[in-house]
C-alpha cells in the first residue's frame, strides 16, 4: 500500500540531487510492504552510519548485503520484517520483531527493532511502520512487545515509574536529547514513549562502545489481554494477505506531514 509523505521543505541545490523525498514534488510515495531479499542492500548501506558513528546499537562492524539477507530471512520465517520504500523502490527505513527469549514460556513477547535511513528522520515513517508492525503482532497474537534502547549513563532516566507521556518520561528534555553525546541522542525513549511504551528495566553499564560505557534501557508495550491458555501465535506466512494489505493501508494515515518533529522518527 502506498503512503504519502509531504517534505518539511525544498532541499538548496547542493542536496536536491540526493534526496530521498522527491526534491522537486511537494510529496513522496512511500509504500510499506513485507521485506525482501532485495531490500537487503539499501538496508546495509544506511545502517553502516549506526553502528560506526552511533552507539545506537552494539555492533562494532557494520553487516554486508550478504549478511542482512540471512537476517531478513531468520526473522521472516515467523515474525514480520517490515520496510518502507520510496517511489523509486528505495528503502527508507525497516522495523521488525524476533522472540524475547528460545525458551518457550517467552512463546508471546517479542522485542522489536527500527532504523531509518538518517536523511528522513524525523517525518512519521517510523510511526508508521510500528503502527503496522503492531497490527500485525496483533493478529499474529503477541501480547507483549519490548524495546531495548541505548542511553547513557548520566542521562537521568532512573525512574522506573509509568510513563505516560514524553513529557512525563524523566530525563527527557530538550538540553540532554541534544548535548549529552554526539553519538546518542535521547530521539528513541522520546518516540516509544510516545508511542506508548513504558519503561521497566535498566542494564547499567552492559556495553563500550567509541570510548564510552552505556547502558540500555527497556520499555514495554502490552498489545492484548493475557490469555489464560494462549495459543501458539501465528506464523507470519500463516497470515492471509488481504489483511496484511488491509494493515498497511490502515497506516497510512500515520506519516507526518509538514514539519519534522523531535518526538518522531
Amino acid at each position: 500500500m502506498t503512503l504519502t509523505l509531504e517534505q518539511e521543505a525544498a532541499p538548496n541545490a547542493a542536496t536536491a540531487e540526493n534526496s530521498l523525498l522527491a526534491p522537486h514534488s511537494a510529496e513522496t510515495s512511500v509504500t510499506l510492504r513485507l521485506a525482501c531479499a532485495d531490500d537487503a542492500d539499501d538496508i546495509a548501506k544506511f545502517y553502516a552510519h549506526y553502528v560506526l558513528d552511533t552507539v545506537i546499537n552494539f555492533e562494532y562492524e557494520a553487516p554486508d548485503a550478504a549478511e542482512f539477507r540471512r537476517r531478513i530471512a531468520d526473522v521472516s520465517a515467523k515474525y514480520p520484517f517490515i520496510v518502507a520504500a520510496n517511489n523509486h523502490g528505495r528503502v527508507l527505513g525497516y522495523a521488525f520483531a524476533h522472540a524475547m527469549g528460545a525458551r518457550p514460556a517467552y512463546g508471546w513477547a517479542v522485542d522489536l527493532s527500527i532504523y531509518l535511513d538518517p536523511d528522513v528522520r524525523g517525518h512519521g515513517l517510523g510511526t508508521a511502520l510500528y503502527g503496522a508492525l503492531e497490527d500485525i503482532l496483533r493478529l499474529q497474537g503477541v501480547v507483549t512487545e519490548f524495546a531495548c534502547i541505548t542511553v547513557r549513563r548520566d542521562d537521568g532516566l532512573y525512574d522506573l515509574s509509568s510513563v505516560r507521556g514524553v513529557s512525563s518520561v524523566p530525563g527527557l528534555t530538550d538540553s540532554n536529547a541534544s548535548t549529552n553525546d554526539p553519538h546518542l541522542p535521547l530521539t528513541s525513549p522520546r518516540f516509544h514513549a510516545a508511542q506508548g511504551f513504558r519503561v521497566v528495566g535498566r542494564d547499567r553499564g552492559c556495553g563500550y562502545k567509541l570510548g564510552t560505557w552505556y547502558d540500555k534501557l527497556w520499555m514495554e508495550k502490552q498489545l492484548a489481554d493475557y490469555p489464560e491458555s494462549p495459543q501458539p501465535i501465528a506464523p507470519i506466512g500463516s497470515l492471509p494477505n488481504d489483511a496484511l494489505s488491509s494493515i498497511f493501508e490502515q497506516n497510512a494515515p500515520v506519516l507526518m506531514r509538514g514539519r519534522a518533529h523531535k518526538n518522531n522518527l
